[in-house]
């Protein structure tokens, strides 16, 4: 029997491939989510990732073990593949994504849509404008079109990693690896940069565009061109610097870093003689000038900026004066969180950065190559390289600056722009060890050891792209059903009344249903105290409402295992004096908190008592549920 050739099993594979990827995404569309659901990962069917697995194998295995000429079908199949995971929520039906901003940023989309808002008023726009934009175009609800917009973001990553890796190293193979490893998705880490609505991690994935137009500019210069005359790519580069200022300030300004250490490059290459790859580039001064003046002329006078650097200033006087903020506090304040529940930052840190770390790794030693001159044959990717390098590095004061200075987590938030150059400049890593590792392999040998190392990598990275109890996380997925009522408590309880919710107040709740310009957000400020549902006292004085959802219930006690709130705690709410459970629609349930159960927390219900708790003529919400005793 003749065996079959490398195209013959290329083209099976392929088909298999494809047909375990359609089988995949019909079974997980069959599969709607129909309430919360704590995990992605669990909720979705067990055979759709086996199929995906299928998938993104048969892919894997020709696109470095096949025939040459089926590589792009194959780094499609890989793309649908995993595009499809991250698309789950919008696949599987979820109404919206995002229990913190993201609601906010829901409620903006609203106030523009209905003439509340200019959108010249919010200090990231762009997110929104897009969304917009595509609920226009396509009909949908402003929910459905933001969770597009982080959509289209991904695909926009997935396509442009491996053509920046290619610009460093322009090699087929570099393509192929750098394809894989973008499909990885590490700047997206779970802790300040998400896959759901949040400007600065759309921003984040919007950079690639950004550094990928620089090393086009530099270097993509006709014989006898000017280093300072402007070119298209030259023009579109600073159209992008604009544009990633209008979706997030910050994020900008890592890409003006990035302007900034290139033009001092250039300058000091040209002036001392240094890397001649580098002293014919064009010059990005006009570049670096834009977004300068386009970032001040935008952020000046912003309320929200004006605060991050007080909170900057306020620390480094901390410093001078020996009272200094405690170092990345909110880190080390979950950390504790995770050691009472069992778990430690050993393990969070392996689960979350482990693979990032490797592409770091990797980064580092073609750095230390360039370093020591073994890239002195490759000029073009010595000198792009060294740029990437010296950007990245040059936000390192910054992260310092946000860690010491206890300012948020935006040192995660810078970490998920430098995994962008790692996860590009560490394939590179791998394209050149292939070609190293060639004469002793051979050329398929090399591949398929990258291969299986990629292989590894990928249930290991995938399992982290969004929020699980494997991650001590809840999933942030928002039912139509919570967001109606509270939608429905906000409109209807009795007005003087206090509404609160468990572990913060539902102030985000009023701004994703109602627009944030509707009612002040102190109004919606209350919440339980944080270590238990009894006592009340901390959080009403009087009568009041208390909202709790599915959301509540399996956060607190599955994902951070009843670290604040119990189960007993939740049950107990369906049988105290004085409270009463007056809503309920599976997702969202409202209790009205009388008086006398803040003031009589712990007195045992008597017959007598429960007889007046069962005639007791609350306030009524929606349909009522007769209390259970």
């Amino acid at each position: 029997m003749t065996p079959l050739s490398s195209g013959s099993w290329s083209q099976l594979a392929l088909i298999g491939g494809f047909s375990a990827f359609i089988l995949a995404l019909a079974l997980a569309y069959r599969q709607p989510a129909t309430a919360y659901e704590l995990s992605l990962y669990a909720s979705t069917p067990l055979l759709y990732w086996l199929l995906t697995a299928v998938a993104l194998v048969s892919a894997l295995t020709v696109a470095l073990g096949g025939a040459p000429r089926f590589r792009a079908h194959a780094l499609f199949l890989a793309g649908v593949s995993v595009f499809s995971v991250i698309s789950l929520p919008l696949v599987r039906g979820y109404y919206y994504v995002g229990a913190g901003d993201s609601l906010t940023h829901l409620g903006w989309v609203r106030d523009v849509m209905d003439g509340e808002t200019a959108i010249a008023e919010l200090l990231y726009p762009g997110v929104h404008s897009f969304a917009i934009l595509l609920t226009n175009v396509t009909g949908y609800t402003p929910e459905r079109g933001l969770l597009l917009v982080v959509l289209s973001f991904v695909a926009l990553t997935f396509v442009l990693i491996p053509l920046i890796a290619f610009e460093i190293f322009p090699r087929p193979d570099t393509v192929v690896i750098a394809a894989f490893s973008g499909l990885l998705l590490l700047p997206i880490n779970t802790i300040s940069t998400h896959l759901m609505p949040h400007p600065f991690s759309q921003s984040m994935l919007f950079s690639t565009l950004g550094i990928y137009l620089f090393l086009l500019y530099v270097s993509r210069a006709g014989p006898g061109w000017s280093s300072v005359r402007l070119t298209s790519f030259g023009a579109l580069l600073a159209l992008v610097g604009t544009a990633s200022v209008l979706y997030h300030p910050m994020q900008a300004f890592n890409l003006f870093v990035l302007l900034v250490l290139a033009s001092a490059i250039q300058l000091v290459s040209r002036w001392r003689g240094w890397v001649p790859a580098i002293r014919g580039h064009k010059s990005t001064y006009a570049q670096m000038a834009i977004l300068g003046v386009v970032f001040l002329l935008w952020t000046g006078r912003r309320p929200s900026f004006e605060n991050t650097l007080e909170a900057v200033v306020r620390a480094g006087a901390g410093y001078l004066s020996g009272a200094p903020p405690t170092a990345a506090g909110s880190a080390a304040s979950q950390g504790a969180s995770l050691q009472a529940i069992g778990a430690g930052i050993p393990e969070i840190f392996a689960k979350l950065f482990l693979v990032s770390l490797i592409y770091v790794i990797l980064m580092g030693v073609v750095v230390f190559a360039v370093l020591r001159h073994h890239l002195d044959g490759y000029p073009e990717t010595d000198a792009k390289i060294r740029y990437l390098t010296i950007g990245a590095l040059g936000t390192l004061p910054f992260v310092a600056v946000y860690i010491l200075g206890d300012v948020g987590e935006l040192h995660f938030r810078l970490l998920g722009y430098l995994m962008i150059i790692a996860t590009a400049v560490g394939s590179v890593t791998l394209a050149l060890g292939v070609r190293r590792l060639a004469p002793r392999l051979g050329a398929r040998g090399a591949l398929v050891a990258v291969a299986v190392v990629l292989l590894v990598l990928f249930p290991a990275a995938l399992l982290t792209a969004y929020p699980s109890p494997y991650i001590y996380q809840p999933n942030p997925h928002v039912p139509q059903a919570e967001l109606d009522g509270y939608e429905q408590a906000f409109e209807l309880h009795e007005d003087g009344l206090t509404v609160a919710a468990v572990r913060q107040g539902p102030w985000r709740y009023n701004d994703a249903v109602f627009g944030t310009d509707e009612t002040p957000r102190d109004a919606y400020d209350r919440s339980v105290p944080t270590r238990s549902l009894q006592p009340l006292n901390g959080t009403f004085t009087g009568d009041g409402y208390l909202a709790v959802t599915q959301y509540d219930r399996e956060r607190e006690v599955l994902a951070y295992k009843e670290l604040r709130y119990t189960q007993s705690g939740f049950e107990s709410l369906d049988n105290r004096v004085g409270i009463n459970r007056v809503s309920s629609n599976g997702g969202f349930t409202l209790y009205f908190v009388e008086a006398r159960a803040v003031r009589e927390e712990t007195a045992p219900m008597s017959q007598a008592d429960a007889t007046e708790y069962v005639n007791y003529n609350y306030p009524v919400i929606g349909r009522t549920v007769a209390p259970e005793l």
